[in-house]
């Protein structure tokens, strides 16, 4: 079920990110820990961030959870040197991606696409499913190349188990303004998307494997279906969304109709279908 995100005020700030946006690393009043992204460049970024979000959940995909984070003035002096800078981006509510317990970046593990970092995986189809989700939104920062992808210990199945989760969705919808999005555009670049990567190709295989006379119907009907979850709660999605990251009504309708406009669904799939490797 999806809910309305938590609000916390920072309380101490840990370090500065060394990525493009350079979030911080912050605990919050309740203990956790989180990734804390204000609006650095492009106010629409956020909003991609919280939509992504809730999208991820309704196509089943793990993705941390996430808060709203305020950040008092009176903890401004206490800010490492390197983050002062942030200071002055942080009169309003930030976007806070909470840190999963024991993670790494995918890239430092999973790289080859061996069967032994397939088992030890306990969610490796997930990455066929992301492929696709980034197709459909036009991701333009998961990369084969470039995973924007954590694992961590997934404590629900025991010890020596790892869980893939999606992480930073900023750079989504074509990084351009959502009035911009042209509905019938797939935006799709075959070359980069993570299905390329080494590891998305053996799960791929795996499925051929398995499925030789099914996997093709199985991956399309869960794309279809997948959307059609998502446009049944895009207007529910919309109204999760905080202020001041909420939608005004001409950037609902032009998403919406980007999303779901079935010719480009079936151009996407079609697309998507053809680049995928052939072993």
């Amino acid at each position: 079920m999806l809910t309305s995100p938590e609000l916390y005020r920072v309380r101490t700030v840990r370090e500065v990110i060394n990525t493009l946006h350079k979030p911080l690393l912050v605990m919050a009043e309740n203990g956790e820990m989180y990734y804390l992204k204000y609006t650095r460049y492009q106010p629409y970024e956020l909003k991609c961030e919280w939509l992504c979000h809730y999208l991820l959940r309704l196509w089943n995909i793990p993705t941390p959870d996430i808060a709203v984070l305020t950040v008092p003035t009176e903890i401004f002096p206490t800010f490492p040197v390197a983050a002062q800078s942030a200071i002055r981006f942080l009169n309003q509510p930030a976007f806070g991606s909470k840190q999963v317990h024991g993670s790494i970046d995918s890239s430092d593990f999973i790289q080859h696409g061996s069967s032994s970092e397939l088992a030890t995986l306990t969610n490796p189809d997930d990455l066929l499913w992301i492929s696709l989700f980034d197709a459909w939104v036009s991701n333009d920062d998961r990369r084969a190349s470039h995973h924007n992808l954590i694992i961590a210990p997934d404590l629900s199945v025991g010890r020596n188990r790892l869980r893939c989760w999606a992480i930073d969705h900023a750079f989504t919808f074509t990084s351009r303004p959502f009035e911009e999005l042209e509905h019938q555009e797939t935006y799709f670049s075959y070359n980069i998307n993570l299905s390329q990567a080494s590891i998305a190709k053996a799960v791929l295989n795996s499925w051929r494997e398995k499925w030789p006379l099914l996997w093709t119907t199985e991956l399309k009907a869960g794309y279809y279906l997948r959307i059609k979850t998502c446009q049944k709660n895009f207007a529910h999605v919309c109204s999760l969304l905080p202020a001041p990251f909420q939608l005004n009504e001409s950037e609902q309708t032009h998403l919406f109709y980007f999303l779901f406009c079935p010719k480009r669904l079936e151009r996407l799939w079609e697309e998507f279908f053809a680049s995928l490797p052939l072993s």
